[in-house]
């Protein structure tokens, strides 16, 4: 079910029925095509906006706040899963009328857009991802959320941080954990809101990992154009995952750019849209 909240000028504001849950998206754009995105960890559905000028006449934009970000009415303890994900890109699918819709994804959002294409790889146009997670198992993550242990190790490290401080930088000075990797979880763990919105996300999101190996022969069964972009200084999420990623894969094209992993914004965003047109 889709609700309507709030217009602006160039702005929809609207909610979906997800289970017993709710996700807030943006609607931008008139265009005859549909296009579905989602962003990465701690952002939400404004973060493509940078470009709306370049594809609102070709495509109707929905991005989406992840669940415990943005507007999204999402609890504690709740996760989003595959089959959601697939029922609801099938309601929209109905509501606007298209046999077929485009994803755009950045860093977890990419792992949401990788699990619609495992789910409904019939109903894909086009893709693109950026600094995409999902690529490939994340053996600490699928560890931490998804084993009995993992998940108590993972409760504790969270409510007595300390320790697991103690240990990461340990680990950093001995060049076990790089730099860009300590930083990265040092900032996501440095307050207990950031703790806590952690204990809420990576749980919450934990059904969203896809089979690389599914993907791949889906991708290649159905003939779907993936672009990736990613950065050439990332660190967290590094190129060579994607260029692993799209070995066999024909329709799969992958463009490295000198950035981090906040791989976009509003000088490249053209070149990043010109993929979906």
């Amino acid at each position: 079910m889709l609700s309507l909240a709030a217009y602006t000028m160039d702005e929809l504001s609207n909610y979906i029925s997800v289970g017993n849950e709710k996700l807030h998206y943006l609607q931008w754009g008139s265009g005859k095509r549909l296009l579905l995105a989602f962003h990465g960890y701690g952002n939400d559905a404004h973060i493509f906006g940078a470009f709306k000028e370049y594809l609102a006449k070709e495509y109707t934009i929905l991005s989406f706040d992840l669940p415990h970000h943005g507007e999204s009415k999402w609890p504690d303890g709740v996760k989003l899963t595959k089959p959601q994900l697939s029922d609801m890109v099938d309601r929209i699918k109905a509501t606007y009328k298209v046999e077929k819709i485009s994803l755009l994804g950045y860093s977890m959002g990419g792992r949401v857009c990788l699990s619609i294409i495992e789910g409904i790889p019939e109903a894909i146009d086009k893709v693109v991802l950026i600094a995409a997670d999902g690529l490939t198992i994340n053996f600490y993550y699928y560890f931490l959320t998804r084993t009995f242990i993992g998940r108590k190790l993972f409760k504790n490290m969270l409510e007595k941080p300390q320790r697991f401080f103690t240990v990461l930088n340990w680990l950093n000075k001995k060049h076990l954990v790089n730099a860009a990797r300590h930083r990265f979880v040092t900032y996501f763990l440095h307050s207990e809101n950031s703790r806590k919105f952690l204990l809420q996300v990576w749980p919450g999101m934990s059904d969203i990992i896809p089979s690389p190996t599914k993907l791949k022969r889906l991708i290649g069964q159905y003939h779907i154009p993936v672009s990736i972009f990613m950065g050439a200084q990332d660190r967290i999420i590094p190129p060579s995952l994607a260029k692993n990623f799209k070995e066999g894969l024909d329709t799969v094209q992958l463009y490295v750019l000198e950035k981090g992993h906040q791989v976009f914004d509003h000088q490249n965003a053209q070149q990043i849209a010109v993929r979906l047109l």
